[in-house]
């Protein structure tokens, strides 16, 4: 689009039920002449409008009591005159066959598409994946005196040791005893002051001070001081474990809350001045050229710590498929009994080119206290947006610079008057 031919700003409205590009899209997706523009679902009890749009039922009586107007082309419409049934798509729903999202699982069921869901509850093969990988044991930690039993977690194992005394401390003695014998059949001639050392050693107590016992001059006393000092120091080992496993969620938890505090702050303190950098670009972009319906919202930002509270939307335009539609939106904040209603002010929308700012497109707009969008919002986001419906050609923002590293920025400023 010609960055210096003038646009006309206008109110838009945001179809209730979009979803958002970030959440799940659900497999067995239907056609778009299948498709409910309000719900995104299959159409259950279509019908068709005089403008010639289908709806569910159900979907279209609520939007008319809310709006009096067709979602997708703003014509008057009334339930009693302008909505008819439209028998023929529902059967033409009803003789469509999908396989059972798990027939690769052995499932040979076929199902309407609006009873699949139901099937799919109930379905045989709808169980959760078992893991291929090896189970990993934790090994006793007297593994290398013989002890051989293996357990699913540290816990476990931590619990065999404290029950199993007696048979780790036979553990012990025994590679004590085979230790012992390998030694003096090795070593038949000790040294008089390695002997004297051995019979001097002593075990800590477990306050961790130093024993008034007699020194230790036979093996069953050594394994049992041996034994006491390991489980000191395994006990003093788990606490420590514990302490430091608590502190760690704690720096989390507060680091976190940090992060969501400051993002907060700057977008309560940025003045109506935002930089909204859409990240992962190219896959968004492809999600709403499938799918015109949907949109990109940014967080919500305020003219002042106390003011109103806008948000930013872009979607492909409904008018032009061609074309980027850029809009912004009021929202309820926890204020708006103390402003002063329609908002008044002047928006700028600024595209940045990334590599020739001189590139930059510009655009000013004010608002018009006669529109529905600048009124006080009855819902935590107004429908009706105002902005432009074709504010730049598609194939012009991704060729021409205005997307670097897969991030497309757009700074809004909002000053009220």
């Amino acid at each position: 689009m010609d960055r210096n031919r003038s646009k006309d700003a206008s109110e838009g409205i945001a179809p209730m039920g979009i979803q958002a590009l970030n959440e799940t899209v659900l497999s067995n997706q239907p056609e778009s002449r299948y498709e409910c523009p309000v719900c995104l679902n299959w159409l259950r009890d279509p019908v068709i409008t005089t403008c010639g749009h289908k709806f569910c039922k159900s979907c279209i009586t609520s939007w008319l009591q809310n709006s009096g107007h067709c979602p997708i082309d703003n014509i008057n419409l009334s339930m009693k005159v302008d909505i008819f049934p439209d028998n023929y798509t529902k059967r033409e729903i009803q003789e469509q066959r999908m396989n059972c999202p798990f027939s690769a699982k052995g499932c040979t069921v076929k199902v309407t598409p609006l009873d699949l869901d139901a099937h799919i509850s109930v379905c045989e093969y709808n169980q959760p994946e078992t893991s291929t990988q090896p189970e990993i044991k934790v090994p006793c930690s007297f593994q290398a005196v013989g002890c051989k039993e293996l357990f699913d977690s540290q816990e476990d194992m931590n619990q065999h040791v404290q029950s199993d005394v007696q048979k780790h401390m036979s553990f012990l003695m025994n590679a004590y005893s085979e230790m012992k014998i390998n030694n003096d059949m090795s070593n038949a001639s000790m040294d008089a002051k390695e002997q004297e050392a051995m019979t001097l050693w002593e075990a800590p107590n477990k306050d961790g001070d130093q024993s008034s016992a007699a020194p230790l001059n036979n093996t069953s006393a050594l394994i049992r001081a041996l034994y006491e000092r390991v489980v000191v120091l395994e006990q003093r080992n788990r606490e420590q474990d514990i302490v430091i496993a608590n502190m760690s969620k704690q720096i989390s938890a507060f680091a976190m809350a940090k992060m969501k505090q400051n993002n907060d702050m700057l977008l309560r303190y940025c003045m109506g001045n935002y930089i909204w950098k859409v990240d992962n670009f190219k896959q968004r972009l492809d999600a709403m050229l499938k799918d015109h319906y949907k949109m990109l919202y940014s967080p919500g930002f305020y003219t002042s710590p106390n003011g109103y509270r806008f948000c930013l939307r872009l979607n492909v335009s409904p008018q032009n498929p061609q074309c980027f539609a850029l809009h912004v939106h009021l929202m309820k904040t926890e204020n708006d009994e103390c402003l002063e209603w329609p908002f008044n002010g002047r928006i700028s929308f600024a595209m940045i080119n990334q590599y020739n700012p001189d590139m930059t497109q510009r655009d000013t707009m004010m608002s018009n206290s006669a529109l529905v969008a600048f009124r006080k919002p009855t819902a935590e986001i107004c429908v009706r947006g105002f902005g432009y419906t074709e504010y730049a050609v598609i194939s012009d923002v991704v060729r021409n610079g205005f997307v670097k590293d897969d991030v497309l920025v757009i700074r809004v400023h909002i000053k009220c008057v």
